[in-house]
């Protein structure tokens, strides 16, 4: 990225560069500045927001029962005795409120 300064005032600290985001030349006042606006930052932001969600989800999606409805404690991989694994479904069905059939 090119930075030149502007001519005139020998005492100004301004400079041209690009927007990351949509590639307009604009002043930078400031040496930290990215961006010709606001609203190319906040979509900036947005765009990455998605990207690192997205990367998360495909991580995780592999774990048994991440992404499952709720905050049950049926497992996975059910019990090994049918007792048991019957008592924990009618358990859940009275946690969350549903009748049982």
């Amino acid at each position: 990225m090119l930075y030149k300064k502007i001519p005139g005032d020998p005492q100004a600290r301004f400079y041209t560069s690009k927007c990351k985001y949509c590639g307009k030349p604009y002043i930078k006042f400031q040496n930290a500045t990215k961006f010709c606006s606001d609203t190319c930052r906040y979509y900036s932001d947005l765009e990455h927001t998605e990207e690192r969600v997205r990367k998360h989800r495909k991580n995780h999606s592999k774990t048994d029962n991440y992404w499952g409805l709720g905050t049950g404690y049926l497992h996975g991989t059910p019990k090994n005795d049918f007792e048991d694994e019957h008592a924990a479904i009618q358990s859940e069905y009275r946690r969350l409120k549903i009748p049982a059939k």
